[in-house]
């Protein structure tokens, strides 16, 4: 816990004062208009977003590990020097408690809960249970950039490479193997769901400090989008020491749409502009991050269509370039691994090189990942038709996951309420993207895990929406809203319920903290053999299709090291066909 303590304070720190150098400068040079008034989350998303384009793109030349964290040092240490007085006046603000003895007593009884949380993710970081791709190919993907950073052709050795998640970059860059004398730290995700959750804790904490809000009823939306990532963290706690894809998709998904809601409600026209674009920005990263998350970048349509109106050409340019430079070292990366630029999609195909892969593979592999999501993966039900298998894929979901998809299905009928208000069409247009990122899960790959956070997070907007609404109008009309937004989310509550008692179940007798206090759990071993590939040692599993970490460089097949070879026989060099 004391290493993975220790790791998650180098995370926040660099990637504050990254997030905290380039915020404003950015917000000049896109020269929207209006104030960027970025708080600490602000500063440390945009910092991981940038340390994960940075590692990406260092993958592309070398390996990341100890010279890219010196860079990186040595970059945050010159952001500190320039913006020295800056950050000084950080440590002239104080701490204000609230005022009345039930408030203070609220806000006391928030920060333990806070501390709770914090704890949870901390211990559960150190010592848990991986997820089962971790052992497929997460672990591998961190290891080769970690020995090698990207190479030519490394798909053909295991076709789960080409997932290629933005990801991996940034976990390599803070595993700091180098300094843990081999040992790759894994405390990413859990890092980004304390994030989360303290962000959570801190949008209600300071709305409590608030003397006189101006509109008290303006922060009721993003109060209940605040439950999202507690929720969130209640599902996945007991694999949030995997490096897991899913996590940080699922987190930034949320913390996008409640800055949004946030900055909607709180600031002016002028002043919301610079930031929707900065954010745009960000959700942009996702696509890199998770391929399932495509549809989130449509929110960037809002800004766009104000900058077209107001004729500001230098700021929509700028902007492009931005969002390009967040995917171009992700498209750079496909390319580099499987020779698609996006993969698994075949619409795009502009290179031919010699360790492509065959457009049937790829379009095949798409087809297994979609039946996979489906629940289709059983023989003989791959061709079935939309009812049956949607029939089967409820079927075989856990209950937890079936109640919060209710109270997703009982917010539809509630929003026909909100689209008559035109004060919050801008609120409305994000439940559309939101909506529309369901339907292109439903209909690409429905797995639950892909779409925890647009499950989650519409009946909370739909319940905050409806609950403003009535703010407004009546105490009749409070009391409707309050028992109509209690019913939808009795679901969720019942499944926060039964997820919490099976989390319970499974982690008591498991965790010990006496045995991860100091370090963190490491990667699992697996019982693999070695084979001799062209003078290297590799490895394949003796059972199943797992190679962890350590039995490196591994494949999950023969075929793997059967129908390749290195390119000149020095692997440096890439990876060919025979």
């Amino acid at each position: 816990m004391l290493i993975t303590a220790l790791n998650w304070i180098y995370i926040f720190l660099t990637a504050y004062i990254i997030g905290f150098f380039l915020i404003p400068r950015l917000s000049k040079l896109i020269g929207a208009g209006g104030e960027i008034r970025a708080n600490w989350c602000d500063n440390v998303v945009c910092g991981i977003v940038t340390a994960t384009v940075y590692a990406e793109a260092f993958s592309l030349f070398y390996k990341v590990g100890l010279a890219s964290n010196l860079i990186m040092i040595l970059c945050c240490s010159l952001f500190v020097f320039i913006d020295r007085a800056r950050l000084r006046s950080l440590f002239e603000s104080r701490l204000h408690l609230p005022e009345g003895k039930v408030r203070r007593i609220a806000f006391i009884l928030l920060c333990l809960c806070a501390a709770v949380i914090f704890i949870l993710a901390l211990m559960f970081t150190a010592e848990g249970t991986f997820h089962y791709d971790t052992g497929l190919y997460h672990a591998q993907s961190i290891h080769w950039l970690e020995d090698y950073g990207i190479i030519k052709g490394l798909g053909l050795i295991h076709i789960r490479f080409a997932y290629n998640s933005a990801y991996f970059p940034l976990c390599a860059l803070y595993s700091l193997r180098d300094v843990m004398q081999g040992q790759s730290l894994h405390s990413m995700s859990g890092f980004l769901f304390a994030l989360m959750c303290m962000y959570s804790f801190y949008g209600w904490l300071r709305s409590m400090i608030k003397k006189h809000p101006e509109n008290s009823a303006a922060q009721v939306i993003p109060s209940f989008i605040r439950m999202a990532p507690l929720l969130y963290f209640i599902i996945c706690i007991l694999n949030i020491t995997s490096p897991e894809s899913d996590y940080i998709t699922g987190n930034l998904i949320i913390w996008v749409f409640l800055r949004l809601c946030e900055v909607y409600e709180e600031r002016t026209e002028e002043d919301r502009l610079s930031a929707f674009c900065l954010i745009s920005v960000c959700a942009f990263a996702l696509i890199g991050y998770k391929l399932s998350a495509a549809v989130i970048p449509l929110i960037a349509l809002w800004p766009l269509v104000i900058l077209v109106k107001k004729k500001q050409w230098r700021s929509i340019l700028v902007c492009a370039l931005l969002c390009a430079l967040t995917i171009l070292p992700y498209l750079a990366r496909n390319v580099m691994i499987c020779g698609w630029p996006v993969y698994p999609v075949t619409h795009f195909d502009f290179f031919d090189v010699p360790w492509k892969f065959d457009r049937a593979l790829v379009r095949g592999d798409a087809k297994e990942i979609e039946n996979w999501a489906r629940g289709l993966h059983m023989e003989g039900a791959v061709d079935s038709s939309f009812g049956a298998w949607l029939k089967y894929w409820w079927s075989v979901q856990y209950l937890g996951t079936q109640l919060i998809v209710m109270s997703l299905l009982m917010s539809f009928p509630l929003m026909i309420f909100t689209f008559f208000d035109r004060k919050k069409w801008f609120i409305n247009y994000l439940t559309a993207v939101m909506t529309a990122t369901i339907i292109f899960y439903m209909i690409k790959a429905p797995l639950i895990r892909y779409c925890y956070a647009p499950v989650i997070i519409i009946p909370l907007m739909t319940g905050g929406y409806i609950t403003e609404l009535a703010l407004r109008r009546s105490k009749i009309a409070l009391a409707a809203a309050l028992i109509a937004v209690a019913v939808m989310m009795a679901p969720t509550v019942i499944s926060a319920k039964e997820i919490i008692k099976y989390d319970y179940e499974e982690s008591v007798g498991r965790f010990s903290p006496k045995d991860h206090l100091i370090r963190q759990i490491d990667y699992p071993s697996a019982k693999v053999k070695e084979m001799d590939w062209f003078g290297y040692k590799v490895y394949v599993p003796v059972e199943g299709d797992q190679c962890w970490y350590h039995a490196f460089p591994s494949s999950p097949y023969h075929e793997g090291f059967d129908n390749t070879m290195p390119v000149s026989g020095d692997l440096k060099n890439g990876v060919v066909k025979r």
